[in-house]
């Protein structure tokens, strides 16, 4: 069964949209890769820790289909857009960054403080239809200098179409910053076919990796253009030179690293990367869609706040039950079914770890609450 590949749980897990399930093998891979190198190492460790992380970045160019030139590794996504923010040239003209009322508040926080160094946030209304590409349109006025585009939103479940809008952004000039957090290991993603100058991501979700994994991905025009203010030894472009009066920068993306990094956390979303890309993206959303597909032929479809059609949403279902919300999200954890809750609703996000008899007995839970026979 594929759940065996996940380390045991109890009750059934939903939350890949949140942490995703570990995998049983990313721990003592990773224990191998850290502890029992560093212990059989005869003197610098930094060799083998940082094959560790190329091997993350390859394994990630493998998923993204990118080059690994164009990865690389940050602690969280809240991170990168600030150095991706702080690194742009200047520019008077076009200093506005548009974003929307929907994207997650963290990336929302990071943007915020460019308003220190000029520019000025405008926000698309919650109730814009941001899968209309004329709304885009709209929006991105000449004064817009980026934007940022969440693949799939956190609280909404919507799926954007980022071929068109970052086409639509790039013939603008404007530049574009996408944010896969809530697709990348569920939802195919070909960074080639974007027209994209940024990607973050992480790890901790539907990837299984855990936290502190996170990645950035420049294209390879805008890594020529930018100089990252939030640098250190690993943005050099030779990190053991060890000159304090010369500063390069690197050549690739790694630019955008910075000081000392964790390592351990790459060492264990490399498993993770590795299985999911061995399995299929492709496979995994199939899975995800069935499952999903299973559960809405067996509720009042009228509860469902995401996106019907599968292709406009991600992988995670948003249902709300109206007066008995409260009633039947009590009795689901009671029953310790795994799941969130935001504002529009409980999210539930089946994976490669649930099996189709689970959603069975959710179906089950959900009715009983809600006095369905």
């Amino acid at each position: 069964m594929m759940g065996d590949h996940y380390i045991e749980q109890r009750g059934i897990y939903l939350l890949s949209h949140s942490i995703g399930l570990p995998l049983v093998q990313s721990q003592s891979d990773a224990d191998a890769a850290y502890w029992q190198t560093w212990r059989q190492a005869d003197s610098n460790i930094w060799p083998q820790w940082l094959a560790g992380i190329d091997d993350f970045r390859g394994q990630l160019g493998a998923l993204l289909h990118a080059s690994v030139a164009n990865i690389c590794p940050q602690t969280n996504i809240s991170s990168a857009v600030g150095k991706v923010i702080f690194s742009l040239p200047a520019t008077q003209s076009k200093n506005v960054i548009l974003l929307s009322q929907d994207d997650f508040p963290s990336v929302g926080y990071a943007l915020q403080q460019s308003q220190h160094i000029g520019y000025e946030l405008r926000y698309l209304p919650s109730d814009a239809d941001l899968l209309d590409l004329a709304t885009w349109e709209k929006y991105l006025s000449d004064d817009v200098g980026l934007c940022l585009i969440t693949h799939v939103q956190s609280n909404t479940g919507r799926r954007l179409p980022i071929a068109e809008i970052t086409e639509l952004a790039c013939n603008k000039g404007i530049v574009s910053l996408v944010d896969v957090a809530q697709s990348v290991g569920i939802v195919p993603i070909d960074v080639t076919k974007w027209r994209a100058d940024f990607v973050v991501g992480s790890c901790v979700k539907w990837l299984s990796g855990g936290p502190g994994a996170g990645f950035l991905w420049v294209d390879s025009a805008m890594i020529e253009r930018c100089e990252p203010r939030d640098v250190g030894w690993f943005s050099h472009e030779s990190p053991f030179e060890f000159d304090i009066n010369q500063f390069r920068y690197a050549k690739d993306a790694l630019r955008f690293w910075g000081g000392t990094p964790s390592v351990y956390p790459f060492l264990v979303a490399a498993n993770s990367l590795q299985f999911i890309h061995h399995q299929g993206v492709e496979r995994a959303q199939a899975h995800n869609v069935a499952l999903s597909r299973y559960l809405l032929e067996h509720i009042d479809p009228a509860h469902l706040v995401a996106p019907r059609a599968h292709q406009k949403r991600g992988g995670t279902l948003i249902l709300h039950f109206g007066d008995r919300h409260s009633a039947v999200s009590e009795y689901l954890a009671h029953n310790h079914v795994q799941f969130d809750g935001r504002a529009k609703g409980i999210r539930l996000s089946p994976h490669l770890c649930n099996s189709t008899a689970q959603i069975g007995e959710v179906i089950d839970l959900i009715n009983t609450a809600l006095g369905t026979p």
